[in-house]
């Protein structure tokens, strides 16, 4: 039976299987692969450590987390300040939910979307924690700026469901100074959360960052992407959650300021590439590079399928993950109603 590695999916060699990773993927995480992915403490003393080194609540507010840095023997452990990492155990609400978001954040990286750096480690009793290395820190503690797109609208955290994508992009590009690059950038991790079924992708799951040595006021890019998970591999009555199955509505009424369903959205009940098309048109992107970027999800299917089988996921997750992740893309290739009553005869 094939092992693979906790950190990148790929196929360990029988040496590096009592390791559980590759070498280079550690690296890649840790920066040296002298860190040691094995934590020294259980999940109920993560519990305990929690209370004290509080990291807040994800996951509908259950998932709780811990800040992490080396000590001098390269262990990880606990930290109220300096953390270098962040941990997040599977909530008993929400069972295997490191490996689930393990997987989509592989998927992210998979298609060209800048990612944080990521992986699986375990706790003492053996229990697999998902871990993120903090992509806000610079050397000697020194703090890269950022601000999610809630903090940018400057509305209360219980609001970050009240808006639409299409007004969350059109802040990207204020925010940024009329950067396309980074729209596209936010557009194509909006197309990428409906492809997994992240049906919680919200203000806050959204930031901006200045780069070292940016004194303007304009922001330079997305921060990589980060809490991406494909929400209804939890659902197991077999149906698709939400009417939309995004956390926000896609486009914005110009009239009276809730969300419009594009004639695609009312004909197939759920969002196809018309509505990702039409949003980027919104947001002043062309329709080329959308398209370019749906049939590159279509070029990469049985990667994408792929690395989901590699994953740590439990079988009947990876099977409703494998299920959706297939339904979404024949939706994402409806680019034109008209294209597809032509198919139709």
């Amino acid at each position: 039976m094939t092992t693979y590695c906790k950190i990148s999916l790929n196929s360990l060699t029988a040496k590096e299987v009592e390791v559980g990773y590759k070498l280079t993927a550690l690296r890649n995480l840790f920066g040296s692969t002298s860190v040691s992915p094995h934590l020294p403490f259980s999940r109920s003393e993560f519990f305990q450590s929690s209370r004290q080194h509080s990291q807040g609540m994800s996951i509908s507010g259950v998932q709780q987390k811990l800040s992490l840095k080396e000590n001098d023997h390269r262990k990880l452990t606990p930290t109220a300040t300096g953390g270098e990492y962040i941990l997040k155990p599977s909530p008993e609400s929400f069972p295997n939910a490191a490996e689930n978001e393990h997987i989509a954040m592989r998927l992210s990286t998979l298609l060209g979307i800048e990612t944080a750096f990521c992986g699986l480690v375990d706790f003492a009793d053996g229990e697999l924690a998902f871990i993120t290395r903090r992509f806000d820190r610079l050397d000697h503690g020194r703090k890269l700026h950022q601000e999610d797109l809630l903090q940018c609208f400057d509305i209360p955290s219980d609001n970050k469901y009240d808006k639409t994508y299409e007004e969350a992009g059109k802040l990207v590009l204020e925010v940024t100074g009329g950067k396309k690059a980074v729209v596209l950038d936010f557009l194509r991790r909006v197309i990428f959360s409906y492809l997994i079924g992240n049906d919680d992708l919200h203000l806050k799951n959204f930031s901006v960052q200045r780069q070292h040595g940016n004194t303007s006021r304009y922001y330079d890019k997305l921060t990589p992407n980060y809490d991406c998970l494909f929400c209804d591999a939890f659902n197991t009555n077999g149906a698709e959650k939400g009417s939309g199955q995004l956390a926000l509505g896609l486009l914005l009424d110009p009239e009276d300021g809730d969300e419009q369903f594009s004639e695609a959205q009312q004909h197939y009940g759920s969002y196809t590439g018309i509505d990702f098309i039409e949003l980027g048109k919104r947001l002043g992107i062309p329709e080329k590079p959308i398209i370019k970027f749906i049939d590159q999800l279509h070029n990469k299917q049985a990667d994408m399928l792929n690395l989901i089988h590699r994953s740590y996921m439990p079988e009947a997750m990876k099977e409703r993950a494998t299920a959706l992740l297939e339904n979404r893309l024949r939706a994402l290739g409806i680019i034109s109603l008209k294209r597809q009553a032509q198919k139709a005869l």
